[in-house]
């Protein structure tokens, strides 16, 4: 309550504290002061508040009555003998009908329970009363008048604290419901089942399984075939047989919308193929003689392509076997990069019949681009031992 009191104070020296209805307004601004200072505190207690509304009342009368103090000297009229000084009144918790009048409110009967900290004081302005306008010309200043005014600043300066706002008191943190956690867990599995459906429908799952599929063949082949097997140090054994060397273009033959068209490269001779379609009409055959097919009856042996992209982007082609009376092997997926390398298709056939006629081993280009090209430069067969 110290804050409200030292506020009415400073407020009395800064108006014409000699006039009773501006005292009473001084008072009325600091029960409203008070009243917005428990709300914004969230007290809501109705003996806290009942008690705060007491003491402020108790101390308000306390001032009023040495205001009155202070202004009867002045008014009395003067007397011959000095009067004996006024005793200080006992301050009293009731008041008369009177006093409220000037107090500008009316009394406060409540019980006076445990006193409740003072709260803090959000804005002195409301406690600021203008003053009034004299109408005459000012009077010079007295160091008294100076030492008052000096001391009212202090006091004001002082004051200032009370403006802080309250600090509001730390909220419990809320738990998250089993519902909004539900919620939560459906939307990360709904955008994990979105992400593995575009990666699979945009055939990324697909070429990385072909890949691992293909590097899973050349480690079981070099595994298999020892030192028969290629390597870019040794290159391909003597046990390789060569059935296609990239320059005769008579033994590769395509469909009606395939193109075979020589080239050279830096390296061996190669050719230049395009599908053009994904169909039969797209497929082109290389021709594997009578006497491999032979070699290859019965057994699990090994074909060798080597192949690089056309261009400067990767070239998805399929491979598979049609050798007539000896039988036929899966269609294998293969990726052509800018790179020349060795592509290995591992082909097992049962049975014991001896072909009577050349096979075809044939190609597709067009798996994405009907206009994707494929250098190839060589096909080797390893026979099955």
């Amino acid at each position: 309550m110290s804050g409200l009191e030292t506020a009415i104070r400073n407020a009395l020296e800064k108006s014409d504290r000699t006039s009773p209805e501006i005292r009473a307004r001084i008072y009325q601004s600091a029960r409203q002061a008070l009243d917005a200072g428990l709300q914004k505190q969230g007290i809501s207690d109705q003996q806290v508040v009942a008690a705060q509304r007491q003491r402020l009342e108790l101390k308000i009368r306390e001032i009023e009555m040495e205001e009155r103090a202070r202004v009867r000297p002045v008014s009395a009229p003067a007397t011959p003998q000095a009067a004996p000084p006024a005793p200080k009144p006992a301050i009293s918790p009731e008041a008369s009908v009177g006093d409220a009048s000037i107090l500008g409110g009316a009394t406060r009967d409540e019980a006076f329970p445990a006193m409740a900290p003072a709260p803090n004081v959000s804005s002195l302005d409301a406690l600021r009363a203008e003053r009034p306008a004299s109408s005459g010309p000012a009077a010079p200043e007295e160091p008294k008048a100076r030492a008052v005014r000096s001391r009212g600043r202090r006091r004001e300066r002082d004051a200032a604290i009370l403006d802080a706002p309250p600090e509001r008191a730390a909220k419990p943190r809320r738990r998250r419901g089993f519902l909004s956690v539900l919620v939560a867990w459906l939307v990360f599995f709904a955008l994990v089942g979105l992400a593995a459906w575009w990666a699979y429908s945009s055939g990324l799952v697909q070429q990385s399984l072909q890949q691992a599929m293909e590097a899973t063949e050349r480690s079981l082949s070099g595994q298999r075939t020892g030192s028969a097997g290629p390597s870019p140090q040794a290159g391909f054994s003597e046990e390789w047989v060569e059935v296609f060397d990239g320059a005769d273009a008579a033994a590769v033959v395509g469909g009606a919308s395939a193109v075979v068209e020589p080239v050279s490269t830096s390296a061996t001779p190669a050719l230049r193929l395009t599908s053009g379609s994904p169909g039969g009409e797209g497929d082109l055959g290389i021709t594997i003689p009578v006497d491999v097919l032979r070699e290859l009856a019965g057994k699990s042996s090994t074909i060798a392509l080597t192949v690089q992209s056309a261009t400067e982007v990767p070239v998805q082609f399929s491979v598979r076997c049609d050798f007539g009376s000896l039988g036929t092997c899966p269609r294998h997926r293969f990726t052509a990069r800018q790179e020349r390398e060795d592509l290995l298709l591992r082909v097992t056939f049962e049975g014991s019949i001896a072909p009577d006629a050349p096979g075809k081993l044939l190609l597709n280009t067009a798996l994405d681009d009907p206009q994707a090209a494929l250098l190839l430069h060589s096909v080797r067969v390893l026979p099955g031992q």
